[in-house]
């Protein structure tokens, strides 16, 4: 017995078939019925006007569309070059960092081997020799500590950096895209739009034609047969899972 996810899955296929063999139907028909009104000599103005404001509004559309394009490119080549900017800005700063600590670790060493060098010269005891000793590897110890925490430290500030302008890389490219995607849902809204009071103009100028009535007295009979057909298979398509439904419940 089918589960009841593969009962509903089912149902809402047949429902889809269903809306798209109608629609394809409704298409086919307003399409017989254009061809057919063509055709006719006293519609030609009236379909050449329509045919003109329809391609008018895609030509706005496309201009439109290649200004938001170019918007959204430069938007991505800034964002692109803020980013290599502030990468290399925080390059710099690291290596900077780096210099500093070697030259600062390279100096503490000079001092700790000229203080050692001073002192086992002021004495010449074995004691002394061994505390010079000491506190020179005290003093390089304490060099090469502080060496490894700056290394560590500057690391530590470009990785901050690098993941703070990705970060700002990836929002800029999200904020373009947005901008783009918002400008051509309104660019494609007008031209539908455009099409729509096209359309409407065009039926009001055909239905005040005496030679089109008969193609549109056609068309609402195939429309009406169509929609009609649809109403019926959709109820029995309901019938068929209320059953199935009922079946499973047992």
């Amino acid at each position: 017995m089918a589960t009841l996810n593969e009962i509903t899955e089912a149902h809402s296929k047949r429902l889809s078939r269903l809306t798209q063999t109608r629609d394809t139907r409704l298409r086919d028909a307003v399409d017989a019925r254009d061809r057919a009104l063509r055709t006719l000599p006293a519609a030609a103005k009236l379909f050449e006007r329509f045919d003109a404001q329809v391609a008018e509004a895609r030509d706005r559309q496309l201009a439109t569309d290649a200004k938001s394009e170019g918007a959204r490119a430069n938007d991505l080549i800034e964002v692109s070059d803020t980013l290599a900017d502030a990468l290399a800005e925080a390059q710099r700063v690291r290596r900077d960092a780096d210099v500093a600590a070697f030259e600062k670790r390279r100096k503490a060493e000079e001092d700790a081997e000229r203080e050692f060098l001073l002192a086992i010269g002021a004495g010449a005891s074995q004691p002394t020799s061994t505390q010079a000793q000491r506190i020179r590897a005290d003093k390089l110890e304490k060099a090469k500590k502080e060496f490894d925490a700056a290394l560590v430290a500057a690391q530590e500030q470009f990785r901050k950096a690098r993941d703070a302008a990705l970060v700002a890389e990836s929002r800029g490219s999200r904020d373009a895209a947005r901008s783009f995607d918002a400008a051509a849902r309104v660019n494609e809204a007008s031209v539908k739009a455009a099409r729509a009071a096209a359309e409407q103009a065009l039926a009001k100028g055909l239905a005040a034609l005496p030679d089109a009535a008969a193609e549109f007295a056609e068309f609402r009979t195939a429309t009406a047969g169509t929609v009609a057909e649809f109403k019926r298979a959709e109820n029995e398509e309901f019938e068929r899972f209320h059953k199935e439904m009922q079946t499973l419940k047992g």
